[in-house]
């Protein structure tokens, strides 16, 4: 598998780029401030629908842009890959601003694989990358949550049953969260609890188990590497 062209439009400092690449080991180099990082950020996005520099897509659309009539970013790209090649599109979209004073503008996320229009999670797993920045150090040191997290974006690339379950999890624990503070106020049942705390538990176990198989194989897999 590997990224064949990569297409920008409105994409940070990119106001437009078409770059075939090379079924090979690529350097990019390039002085300060010329979008070497954001090269990379680009293709992370296309495989994972996140940044994984920034928390709102809002900061991806080219500055230049917001002086269009509807300011938009695309990133494309062409995959080749052994099931078959695949076109990964993705569009931000800046809608008008509500008039409600005080409102941002909505950014709109689309997702196409081989022009047909998809959801985010579909996406996952069609391109496969491995990201790494001074910042992951702290994979080591830093709190249990940026570990789960490398875990999830991983294991979301090559299983598409664990980001479901995932999904489901993070939906659930919202709504109990909701609850227990609907509770704290007295304003809800607390019979609700149970059914909540039981959704939790089980797919919850799903992550979690799922979890350990990754951490067992990237264990039997660093002992090879540290002999």
């Amino acid at each position: 598998m590997f990224l064949k062209h990569l297409s920008l439009t409105n994409y940070r400092n990119y106001a437009r780029l078409e770059l075939d690449l090379p079924e090979q080991v690529i350097l990019v180099q390039g002085d300060n401030a010329q979008g070497k990082t954001n090269l990379l950020e680009a293709i992370y996005y296309l495989a994972t629908t996140r940044s994984p520099l920034v928390g709102s897509d809002r900061h991806l659309l080219n500055w230049a842009a917001s002086a269009e009539p509807m300011p938009f970013a695309r990133i494309v790209g062409d995959v080749e890959r052994a099931p078959g090649p695949a076109r990964i599109e993705i569009t931000l979209v800046r809608e008008a601003a509500p008039e409600t004073v005080g409102t941002e503008p909505r950014l709109v996320r689309r997702f196409r694989l081989n022009g047909v229009d998809k959801r985010a999670i579909d996406l996952l797993g069609q391109l496969n990358v491995v990201l790494f920045l001074p910042q992951d150090i702290d994979l080591v040191a830093g709190p249990p949550a940026l570990r789960r997290r490398y875990l999830d974006v991983t294991l979301c690339q090559v299983d598409a049953a664990y980001c479901r379950h995932l999904q489901q999890y993070n939906r659930v624990l919202v709504q109990r969260n909701s609850l227990l503070r609907r509770l704290r106020e007295r304003r809800d049942d607390p019979a609700q609890l149970q059914y909540w705390n039981e959704q939790m538990a089980r797919w919850g176990s799903l992550v979690v188990q799922r979890r350990q198989e990754a951490i067992r194989w990237l264990e039997s897999a660093a002992a090879s590497i540290h002999r």
